[in-house]
């Protein structure tokens, strides 16, 4: 497998949150992202607001497959809506 690097635009709500509950959250912020394929057992992501560059909103990891299949990831609590989007319109399953 070819490496593959797929940076785009989108927007998403995100919130931010501890064990004490939400701390922040933001409706519909515009972001940068980008999700990279290393091999059919690796990738990563990053996803940044463009309004500050990242200031307000940072999230990057990396991706664990098994073939065409999401089997894992790092980086996050929960993996952003427009990565797992963006994989799926790649072709891979999200098993998680």
């Amino acid at each position: 497998m070819e490496k593959q690097k797929h940076n785009f635009k989108a927007t998403q709500s995100l919130s931010l949150g501890s064990s004490f509950g939400t701390i922040r959250q933001e409706m519909d912020v515009e972001l940068d992202v980008t999700v990279g394929i290393h091999d059919h057992e690796s990738g990563y992501f990053e996803i940044y607001d463009i309004e500050t560059g990242g200031e307000d909103w940072y999230a990057e990891g990396c991706l664990e497959f098994d073939g065409m299949d999401l089997v894992g990831y790092d980086g996050c609590f929960s993996l952003p809506d427009v990565v797992i989007n963006k994989l799926k319109e790649l072709g891979y399953k999200d098993e998680l």
